[in-house]
Order: structure tokens, then sequence, then C-alpha cells
């Protein structure tokens, strides 16, 4: 995945995958992907996927398409399909990207946020066990709302959209940061963290928050994938 696919992802969705039977070829592959059930590295036959998902090659070598266009699978020539890769450029891209939209809308939602929206990210507390995938998908969709409210907080719809497909991006990234580890306490205390800024209505404080939160997230990750051995990272 190339940093610069972000920004055009959604549009190229919209005009590639279509309902019915690619469509749900594609929801299926992206999700095991997404999810980590499909590693980085792993050919994807398209006979052996139409077999399993019950339908012919044709929808299944669309959706694998699809797929090539938003980074997540890769052809390799005379040898097929396979889940891309997660390159050390990647994580670093992608986490420089949320240093720069995330603690900017950290910074403009202390002084805009509403006490409802406060309220709403206390509430978004949901905790993950190790080894554990669905108690993963639960925090992350959390983790996912939390950063998102924040800058809905910030006023800027163009931030949200932009921060909305960079968290969907990386999710597979993060699945593999919390599947070595087990420090959902901590990621929860720097969530806290913020939560006090915005109260206080300290901006300086929370963008500071939002950087500690996203470089720990960050170096967290790229410890994850050097664990998994050369063969997951470019």
């Amino acid at each position: 995945m190339r940093i610069s696919l972000i920004y055009h992802a959604a549009r190229q969705r919209k005009g590639m995958v279509a309902p019915g039977r690619k469509g749900e070829a594609y929801s299926n592959i992206k999700s095991a992907i997404m999810s980590g059930e499909l590693l980085p590295g792993t050919q994807l036959s398209p006979a052996d996927l139409a077999t399993q998902y019950g339908m012919s090659r044709t929808p299944v070598r669309d959706a694998l398409n699809a797929l090539v266009q938003e980074g997540l699978v890769e052809v390799q020539p005379r040898r097929g399909y396979f889940v891309s890769h997660i390159t050390v450029r990647d994580v670093e891209e992608v986490f420089q990207l949320r240093l720069i939209l995330e603690t900017a809308s950290a910074e403009l939602a202390a002084t805009r946020i509403t006490p409802d929206q406060i309220e709403q990210l206390a509430r978004l507390s949901s905790r993950y066990v190790a080894g554990d995938p669905e108690s993963y998908r639960s925090y992350l969709d959390e983790n996912r709302q939390f950063h998102l409210t924040v800058a809905e907080a910030a006023g800027n719809r163009l931030l949200v959209g932009v921060l909305r497909e960079t968290l969907e991006q990386m999710h597979r990234f993060l699945v593999l940061r919390l599947d070595l580890s087990d420090d959902a306490d901590q990621m929860l205390a720097e969530h806290y963290l913020l939560l006090d800024a915005f109260r206080k209505r300290d901006s300086a404080r929370a963008r500071e928050a939002m950087r500690i939160a996203i470089e720990h997230a960050r170096d967290a990750v790229l410890e994850s994938i050097f664990k998994r051995g050369k063969d997951w990272v470019l």
C-alpha cells in the first residue's frame, strides 16, 4: 500500500466494486485481509477463492483487481495474486499523515467540542484480549470512532473524510499490533489524558496527548511487524 492511494481509494471503490457477486467477493477478500485472516505474502488463488465463495472465477478476479488498485493485493508476473506485504515505509507514512491530521484536529477540538461529544468519547472504552480476534474487532471499531469523533469536533469535514480513509487503510497494521501486544490499558489511559484536556479546553495539552498516543501506536506497530519476520516486511 502506498500513501497516495488513501486519497483516491473511496472514489476508486465506488467505480470498481459493483453489487452482486463481484461486490460479495470483494467484501469477503478485503475483510479477510484487514482482519489478518489472510496474512501479507499469502498467495490468492482465484480458483480456490471461487470454490470457497461458491461463485465463478470472473467476479473473484474482478475483486482481486479492485484490491490491487487499493494496494491490498499485488500481482507478481507468472505467479499470480498475493496479499501485499507491509513495508516500513507504509507504516511510517501512514502514521506521519495521522500525526499531521490528528494533532491539528485535537488542538481545534479542544475549543469546539461539545459536552455531548466529550461524553460520547468517554463511553468508548472497549478493551481487547491478545489472541482474540473478536475482541480486536470491537476494540478497533471503538478506537476508530473515538478518533473520528475528535475530528468531527474540530469542525472540518474534509479532515474527517481523509482521516476516515486513512484509518480504514491502516486497519490491518493495528490488528498486527493487538495480536502481539496486550497494552489496552495504556491506550485507554492515553485516551483519558486527551479527554481531560478537552474538559479543560486546553488546546496545547490536547495536541500533545494526541501526539503521544499516535507515536506510541506507530512504535508498537513497527515492533510487531518486525517480530513477524522478514517474510512480512519489505
